[in-house]
Formats: C-alpha cells, structure tokens, sequence
C-alpha cells in the first residue's frame, strides 16, 4: 500500500505535481493500492486533472494540512499529528511506503519525531522541492536556525527516508554540501502532469508573444521582465507582445512599468488551470529570468509548464536551466544578463526564424516525453527498491 500525502498545500497551486506524481507511481506500480490524503478542494482539482480511469483508482481521504503562512511551531505539531496518524494505518509489509509531496523543513522534523514514536520502519519519500537554507548563510540567531531546512536534515537521523529532488544540478549542489546524506538525496526528473499536452503547435508570426509565467515576485526574475518590455515595446512598437500569466505576491511593493504588458497579473486569487491553458496557449515563448540565488536549489514548476505546452524557453544561465539544454539541445535560448536578454529578444523579432523555432518545439516534444510518467515509471521503481 502506497500513501501519497500533500502536507503543504491546500488551494490546489501544487495539483500538476501532484498529477504527475501520482500518474508515475501508478504506471510503476499499477496492482498496488493507493491513497491520496489531501484538502477536500485540492482533491477536488486533482480528481479532475489526473481524470478517469486513474482517479478512480485511487483512494482519496481528506485532512486538513496546515494553512500556508503557519507559524514554525503551530505547523510542525500539526503535521507531526497528521503524519503519527498516517504511519499508524499505513500496514507493515514490503510494499508499503509514505510519498509526502511536498515539504517545509517543519514536515522534515514532524517525520523525524513521528517515526521516533512508532514501532514501524515504513520507507518515506520526502519530495524536496526547494532547499534554502541547506547551502549558503545561516541565520545566526539559534532558534531561526533550528528552523531551518539543514537542522531538519541533519537531525535525529535519516535511515529509511529517501530525499526526493526533481533535478540532477539541485542533487548535485545539495550533495555537495551534505556529502553525508549523498546516499538518502534521490533524483526523479520532475514529472509532466497527465492530460496536459499542447494541442498543436503555433507558427512564429508577429505579434510574437513572450510569456512570463507564475508569481509575478522579484526572485523569478519579474522586475526583469518588465524592464525587457519596455525596451522591446518601445523600439519594435506592436511587433511583440508580453503576457503575465500568474499571481501578484501578497504585501509587494508594486513593480513600475506594467502598462507595457498586454496582460498583467492577476489579484489574489489563483487561476484556474483551464484560464492558465487558453492564457499560454497564444505564448510563443516563456521567458525564465529566476535569479541564481534562489533557484539553485530549488526546481522550477512553470519550466515544467512550458515543456508541457511545448513553449520554447529564454531562460537565466543557471544549472537546473543549462542542464536541460545540454542534455536535449535547442529548447531556446540561454542568457546572462539584461542586456543579453534584451538583445536575444530583439534578435527574434528581425530574424523571425520559423525553421529554428519550430525545431525548438521538436526538442521541446522528446524532452516532454522524457516526463512523462510512463517514462519515469521505471526510475521510480528503482528509486523504491533501494530503499527497501
């Protein structure tokens, strides 16, 4: 029996990974019995993007995970109940295992404690799907760093707990400043969501459209975006186009210079997935100008987006990003700075290479293959038997 818990999310922003995941434990193992444990409404919208026959053959059972925002220590007693409650039903045989989708680094510990309190050795899969914290500055006050996401894994011991990140350079980075949990940090390349493929693909005409997509917030590079409208507006007029399709953060400072966009982003409240499909549906291209610092660890959900609608990238020089293009070749265009992004963009317009683009979106399509759950089932059976 497989439990497969979403602990850190219940408006429905994490339900194309969850999709994905449960989509690729299914085809790895399609005979054993599995259960989701999630919010009603996050379930709701699960159901609905995984679709029949795999949703029927799965177990859904509500709890109610804390809401984000929750402070350090309300949330970590929360979840350490919740996960006592599901290691105690979980049966004690080979095959059973807890999947937790998604974790702060008080599930990490909630786990840890848990498993200290029962008498089974359960194997856990931890997805990890950012890991500040683990390298760079620590906070110096103590009880900020017990917080933190290296104290949580390093802590009370990792025996039966697979650490699961969705890329090879996130492994790599993290390895290289925990060498001693080298053996527990896994890698399944991030999954594509089922149902969800790009119907056919556009020609490259004008007004070509560069889409920024996600959290419209400094650390996925959205101030930069704006600047690159801008510049690109006011020399090449209507010949481009630029597309937010995502949320404002809550409590920002606003970004200066949004009239430029043909599309801004959204208030508070979260798209749904069928107005984010007709929204990127016209993109020609996603922009990706994460800045370093805060996705060297941490996997990108919206490059997995334009994989899946088949949109070539433009994308920061950064590993997670290098990495596919050196693995599946053309998928865009690679840029250091502004002024090379700028320069990128503006080197589209002139040439409007319809050849090169669309060879592009060939690339895009192996590379989205290679995601697919029924690609990745094997990977994961070989990830769960070494832990075993």
């Amino acid at each position: 029996m497989i439990f497969v818990c979403e602990l850190g999310f219940d408006d429905g922003a994490h339900v194309p990974f969850n999709a994905g995941l449960l989509a690729t434990i299914r085809a790895a193992f399609p005979k054993e019995e599995l259960s989701f444990f999630g919010a009603s409404a996050h379930m709701e919208q699960l159901k609905q993007q995984v679709g029949q026959p795999l949703a029927g053959s799965i177990g859904w059972r509500e709890i109610l995970p804390p809401r984000p925002g929750t402070v350090y220590f309300k949330r970590l007693f929360r979840e350490l109940w919740a996960i006592r409650g599901l290691l105690r039903t979980l049966p004690q045989d080979p095959t059973s295992r807890l999947v937790l989708t998604s974790a702060y680094s008080s599930t990490v510990l909630a786990l840890k404690v848990a498993r200290g309190f029962s008498s089974k050795h359960t194997p856990v899969q931890i997805v990890l799907h950012g890991l500040s914290g683990v390298v760079g500055k620590r906070y110096r006050r103590p009880i900020r760093r017990f917080q933190d996401m290296k104290t949580a894994l390093t802590l009370l011991g990792n025996s039966g707990i697979q650490y699961v990140v969705l890329e090879q350079p996130i492994r790599d980075r993290v390895v290289k400043h925990l060498p001693l949990l080298s053996g527990n940090i896994k890698v399944l390349d991030h999954p594509i969501s089922p149902n969800e493929t790009a119907f056919q693909s556009i020609d490259l005409s004008e007004p070509i459209c560069f889409g920024f997509l996600g959290l419209a917030d400094k650390p996925k590079g959205f101030p930069l975006f704006v600047e690159l409208a801008t510049h690109v507006t006011a020399k090449f007029g209507r010949r481009a186009e630029f597309h937010t399709i995502g949320l404002l953060p809550v409590d920002t400072t606003p970004v200066n210079g949004t009239e430029v966009l043909a599309t801004k982003p959204e208030g508070r409240h979260r798209m749904s997935r069928a107005n984010f499909i007709r929204a990127i549906t016209p993109i020609h291209y996603v922009v990706l100008p994460h800045e370093a610092v805060h996705y060297t660890v941490t996997a990108s959900g919206v490059l997995l987006d334009a994989i899946a609608w088949e949109k070539p990238v433009i994308a920061r020089k950064i590993p997670i990003f290098e990495a596919l293009f050196d693995k599946h070749g053309d998928i865009g265009y690679l840029f250091s700075d502004g002024a090379e992004l700028n320069d990128i963009v503006e080197r589209i317009l002139i040439a409007g290479d319809k050849s090169r683009y669309h060879g592009q979106v060939h690339n895009l399509r192996s590379l989205r293959k290679s995601r697919s759950p029924e690609s990745l089932a094997a990977s994961y059976r070989e990830m769960c038997r070494k832990s075993g």
